[in-house]
């Protein structure tokens, strides 16, 4: 019985996913030419955020927080979930803020919600202009997945997959749509950037 369980998940698996892999080598590719995609290597490329291993500090959370959720937007970049992928980098630049906040002027003010555009208003004249104009590029395509804002002004953009969707011609009779690809690829090279900026260097 257990055998025929495995063999039909097996099957389910091969039915969904397989036919995706020569596509999900293509966003591989695509990533690695605007961003770092060696996964668990981010360490070596993203130095500054290796921390003291396993404390109370704060900042050390971040730190991890920040290398988990960059494997994890590369991920969703290579598997074609680009929605996530937007989301997730929009989570990375706003711990990103944080983190350099608490570092200059120490633990963030209790009982208050900082959100990205939060984050980038108290971190001027703390983090580099040219980090906050590029954390300040992703507050529309964040915002635009995180809550539903291109759903509400451009009803059928959204629908359609976006500005920047994709289109793969898998045959004369079949093509697949691809959500938000543009946006996604913009987003991950952004946020590649500001943490080329912010911690390639210790």
């Amino acid at each position: 019985m257990d055998n025929e369980v495995t063999r039909t998940y097996e099957q389910e698996y091969d039915e969904r996913f397989e036919w995706r892999r020569a596509r999900q080598i293509a966003n591989l590719k695509e990533l690695s030419e605007v961003a770092q995609s060696d996964g668990g290597s981010a360490l070596k490329a993203l130095p500054g955020l290796r921390g003291s291993g396993y404390s109370a500090d704060p900042k050390d959370a971040l730190r991890s927080s920040i290398i988990f959720l960059w494997c994890e937007a590369t991920e969703c970049f290579i598997f074609g979930e680009f929605q996530s992928c937007i989301l997730t980098c929009g989570a990375i630049v706003e711990r990103s803020l944080k983190l350099q906040y608490e570092v200059i002027k120490g633990p963030l003010p209790a009982n208050t919600r900082w959100t990205l555009g939060k984050c980038i208003r108290e971190c001027n004249g703390i983090v580099p202009q040219d980090v906050l104009d590029l954390a300040q590029s992703m507050l529309e395509p964040r915002n635009n997945r995180a809550h539903a804002l291109l759903e509400h002004s451009d009803p059928q953009l959204a629908i359609s997959g976006g500005p920047d969707r994709g289109i793969e011609i898998r045959s004369s009779r079949h093509y697949q749509i691809e959500p938000y690809r543009g946006d996604a690829k913009n987003v991950i090279a952004i946020v590649y950037k500001i943490l080329a900026k912010l911690y390639s260097v210790k």
